[in-house]
């Protein structure tokens, strides 16, 4: 059954927004933006007409929608794969643009689509999909390049960052959560295996994944990562459901339990556990902010073409103030919050010693919690604007309008670090004078 109501019409953008334009944004540079370019002419051409198929499915209740789902989600992150979008660690030398700088205007682009002039329509974006590619992009991938060793990348690295099979990264605890230091699961060691026994929550791909990067303690209480080849899903003692969630619907969020599982001592990541569960920290912050911004970007654009077109009390919406006044705001915080990201991520590729700087990791943190925060804001604005309709299917989907509360904020970074050291400069929504304070001036 559709659950779509014939009498509502669907939101029409037709109007260009220049400051929700990624190509006219001066903050990016002449190489910045003809990546972007040939990123958004690869998703109109090659994702769009899959990101409507995963949308037009979740109307359908009372009709099995899951395995086509899984198909289609497969069938994304192998053309991501296929020209160097799903993870950004290997064939750096293809591209003039820096590594991180490249996973930041990915995550940006895919969380939130783009307005086509060629086309005159819009081009979908998704942040299930975004969280898909970060979880097998860069919460696997970056781990398995910075921790293994050749023969550990040939088996492990490659296959999915060159040919797109899925990967994921198993961290989050029933009763830990993102608390690495109070991690349950065990890697108990016997001859030349390891044998791993507990379980994983809200792992992104987790059962749609080949491999996954698992964290657990050893005998010795030390953290460790190894490397799980799922044989296609299909290992022995070890299984994965769905997990449920308001928000991101066609992402594959997941339970995981390993019960006893046998895996080669071999498949062990060299090094400290918590090194490695580390070292990509900084970067996934990043990530998180531009697929915040990302997001953001596409509900100021459902609002702002909605309020054009409806009216209330003979007016059309954006004559009132009250829904006027607050786009034209988070448009103006999220670019502020977008040129600070930037400059951040341009440092980490000149600099990437800054990827272990405690200084960087604070201050991707409190960009990461504001950014978050915008996307909140912004999906709140948006069904105020859209009244009722924002209860229905056929706008959530298209909008995603319950997206933005189903990102977790690994380490509980909101309840935790709300008021800490790593919120110090986005503790408040800064001028225009303080950012350009505070960060390098921008060379146009």
């Amino acid at each position: 059954m559709d659950t779509r109501i014939s009498e509502f019409e669907p939101i029409r953008i037709q109007r260009y927004v220049p400051e929700l334009d990624l190509l006219s944004n001066p903050v990016l540079n002449a190489k910045e933006k003809e990546f972007l370019a040939d990123l958004y002419d690869f998703m109109e051409k090659e994702l769009d007409p899959e990101l409507r198929k995963l949308e037009n499915l979740n109307y359908y209740v009372e009709e099995p929608t899951q395995d086509k789902k899984r198909e289609i989600v497969i069938g994304i992150m192998r053309k991501l794969a296929e020209k160097g979008y799903y993870s950004t660690v290997l064939n750096t030398e293809n591209y003039e643009v820096g590594r991180i700088t490249r996973n930041a205007l990915i995550a940006f682009a895919i969380c939130g689509g783009r307005w086509s002039e060629y086309s005159e329509k819009y081009i979908a974006g998704n942040y299930s999909i975004e969280m898909g590619r970060l979880s097998g992009g860069t919460l696997y991938c970056n781990p398995i390049s910075y921790a293994s060793d050749e023969a550990q990348k040939e088996r492990f690295l490659v296959p999915v960052a060159n040919d797109g099979q899925i990967g994921a990264s198993a961290m989050t605890e029933f009763n830990a959560g993102s608390d690495i230091f109070s991690m349950e699961l065990r890697l108990h060691e016997k001859d030349n295996k390891l044998i791993a026994k507990g379980k994983k929550l809200f792992i992104t791909n987790g059962m749609i994944a080949d491999f996954i990067v698992l964290y657990g303690r050893l005998d010795n209480g030390q953290l460790a990562a190894v490397v799980v080849d799922t044989e296609h899903q299909k290992l022995r003692n070890f299984r994965s459901t769905r997990v449920r969630t308001y928000g991101m619907t066609d992402a594959f969020v997941s339970r995981l339990i390993f019960d006893r599982v046998e895996l080669p001592k071999e498949n062990m990541l060299h090094g400290h556990g918590l090194d490695i569960a580390f070292h990509q920290l900084t970067e996934e912050r990043l990530v998180i902010s531009a697929e915040a911004l990302g997001d953001a970007m596409k509900k100021l654009l459902y609002s702002h073409a909605y309020a054009l077109q409806r009216m209330q009390f003979e007016k059309r919406l954006h004559q009132y103030q009250v829904i006027r006044f607050p786009i034209s705001k988070k448009i103006r915080e999220l670019n502020l919050m977008f040129s600070a990201l930037i400059q951040y991520t341009r440092q980490m590729d000149e600099h990437p010693e800054l990827g272990s700087s405690k200084l960087m990791a604070a201050n991707a943190m409190g960009l990461k919690i504001s950014s978050t925060e915008l996307g909140f804001e912004s999906a709140i604005h948006c069904f105020r604007t859209l009244g009722g309709r924002g209860f229905t299917r056929q706008y959530a989907n298209e909008i995603g309008l319950l997206d933005p509360y189903c990102m977790l904020h690994g380490g509980g970074s909101n309840y935790v670090l709300e008021d800490s050291e790593s919120r110090r400069f986005f503790k408040h929504k800064p001028t225009r004078r303080e950012v350009e304070d505070i960060i390098p001036k921008i060379d146009y």
